[in-house]
């Protein structure tokens, strides 16, 4: 754990649930209430035994804390033999999961314990089966010499969790008096888990509300787009989301990359080859490919759809009209603008505050967590005093929490310090490079990602997005409109080309509440907002493609929004 000073401890974390809970408590009714007791009765009976410390319980699972390996392993034992051997209401066997994880965290005083071994702790049991233990590589190195009587290691081999990062070693706890034969894990290299999804070699990093806020709409909208501009997460937001969703259940999960496609026409070609689908030979893709999916229940993943952006509309509204199982998570610039569709605006990462008080505040930051994730990725692991953790917040807040700048950022540690790399970042067009060599040409920079998004707009809406880089700040509708219209430009025309880079992620519409409401922002369907360029997307705009009047002028904000 941590105290104020950022120092976080080396703990061993467990977790448990039972499995099958659901389908227990539709059996038994309100008998169940008295089984979730007496669970929770043996659960804590052997935490207090072997020093455990609970730290969280929800529904039927726990979350609990040894500063002993050995320690949790024999309370993991424990609590298997006492579950094994108890007599349940109704006669029912109640099956726990478990997965023990050695790893640090630290200890926020408004969230608990967190941290990124926390996070794969709950993984690791969450690919068992009831009545199994389960425990990482790290675990088992350290408690191999000292097991509880009895008990010993099965290799289980390395598997791929659902937070789509590295593989990781699992090994099985086992004693001879409790069940060891359980099915294959249910990672994503299990077979009963159908998908194509890819083996990323670095963690998913934060995002807590936006994964459950999308699971939740995946689940009940045939269609959801993750909308925001380049670099900001929406394609590994959508891969975790994907993996969460991977139960077994249905035709499985299936991820269409359509960022190697130059052209419409290659769109239905992609789907095809993708899925493996047969289709009939000379006749038409589209209305093939939605025969086979009709009867299939599967969510499909189309990612990268901005450049191809009408043919993935067609795709997607033919197969919502005639597939009813089929869910669709598409990833673009802009929506697909189609009936039945639902938009999420997928955010930057949460910043820390402008003066973290060591690590501790860090932890609370998403984007201050990726960075210094990726920075030790690239041995250039820091040490977090009060001075370091205050360059790294501002940083992460100067670059607006965009994951793809932070990771160029932390790349740039292998060559100079944190201090240099701080003062360098008015040259960021220059200094964020050196992305994966294995990544698109507009992945590997912030100037090509940013020049991507730009290349897909068209005269007019250049013209106006290079004159709204004036503004240092936030700004209204009447001052974007003072400064954008021309002779040839009128003022509606204006509004529109506004509302056109507010769906293609280019300007931000955000809602503001004052007194006097402005009635020409309804034409965006709002009641109250002001516009806002994303603060480094809009200088970056700058930097690549100039201005008109001159770079640096504060406009007013006449609606009240602080920049």
């Amino acid at each position: 754990m941590a105290d104020r000073s950022g120092l976080s401890a080396t703990l061993t974390f467990l977790f448990t649930d039972i499995e099958g809970s659901t389908e227990l408590l539709t059996r038994l009714g309100d008998a169940y209430a008295k089984l979730l007791s007496e669970h929770h009765e043996i659960i804590r009976a052997s935490l207090v035994a072997h020093g455990g410390n609970e730290i969280d319980t929800t529904g039927d699972g726990f979350f609990a804390v040894f500063s002993s390996p050995r320690e949790s392993l024999a309370a993991a034992i424990e609590m298997q033999r006492s579950l094994a051997a108890h007599s349940w209401p109704g006669e029912e066997r109640v099956r726990v999961r478990m997965g023990v994880h050695t790893g640090e965290a630290a200890k926020e005083e408004a969230v608990g314990l967190v941290g990124l071994d926390v996070h794969r702790a709950a993984r690791i049991a969450a690919v068992g089966y009831g009545g199994q233990t389960l425990v990482s590589a790290s675990t088992a190195a350290i408690a191999r010499g000292s097991l509880p009587d009895g008990a010993r290691f099965r290799d289980l081999g390395r598997h791929r969790l659902k937070d789509l990062g590295e593989p990781e070693q699992i090994f099985q706890l086992e004693v001879s008096d409790l069940p060891m034969d359980f099915g294959p894990l249910r990672s994503l290299d299990n077979p009963e888990l159908p998908n194509n999804l890819p083996s990323l070699l670095s963690e998913f990093v934060g995002r807590a509300g936006e994964l459950a806020n999308v699971r939740n709409l995946v689940r009940s909208s045939r269609l959801v787009t993750l909308a925001g501009a380049g670099g900001c997460g929406k394609t590994r937001l959508a891969l975790q989301v994907a993996a969460d969703l991977l139960d077994g259940s249905g035709g499985g999960v299936w991820l269409v990359d359509f960022a190697p496609v130059s052209n419409a026409d290659q769109v239905l070609d992609t789907v095809v080859s993708t899925l493996g689908l047969r289709t009939a030979a000379g006749g038409p893709f589209l209305e093939s490919i939605v025969h086979i999916l009709r009867d299939q229940t599967v969510l499909l993943v189309l990612d990268n759809c901005e450049h191809v952006i009408d043919a993935c509309a067609k795709l997607a509204d033919a197969i919502g009209r005639a597939c009813p199982n089929v869910h669709l998570l598409a990833t673009s610039l802009e929506p697909l603008g189609i009936d039945g569709e639902h938009v999420y605006r997928v955010p930057s990462l949460s910043l820390p505050t402008e003066q973290p008080d060591g690590a501790v505040d860090l932890s609370g930051s998403d984007a201050a967590q990726l960075f210094l994730m990726r920075a030790g990725e690239r041995d250039a692991t820091l040490a977090l005093d009060d001075r370091s953790a205050s360059l790294v917040a501002q940083l992460c807040r100067r670059l607006d929490g965009i994951p793809l700048a932070l990771e160029l950022a932390a790349a740039r540690l292998s060559s100079m310090s944190l201090e240099d790399l701080v003062d360098r970042l008015d040259r960021r067009f220059r200094l964020l490079t050196g992305g994966s060599r294995t990544a698109l040409g507009r992945r590997q920079t912030l100037e090509a990602t940013v020049t991507w998004s730009y290349d897909l707009l068209n005269d007019a809406e250049r013209t106006v997005l290079r004159r709204l880089s004036v503004f240092a700040g936030s700004f209204d509708l009447e001052a974007a409109e003072t400064i954008c219209s021309t002779a040839a430009l009128e003022a509606f025309e204006v509004d529109d080309l506004i509302g056109s880079l507010v769906r293609k992620s280019l300007v931000m519409a955000e809602r503001t509440f004052g007194s006097e409401p402005v009635k020409r922002f309804e034409t965006l369907s709002y009641d109250i907002f002001c516009l806002s360029s994303s603060s480094a997307i809009g200088s970056l705009i700058h930097a690549t493609v100039g201005s008109f009047g001159g770079s640096g002028r504060r406009w007013p904000n006449r609606t009240g929004f602080a920049a």
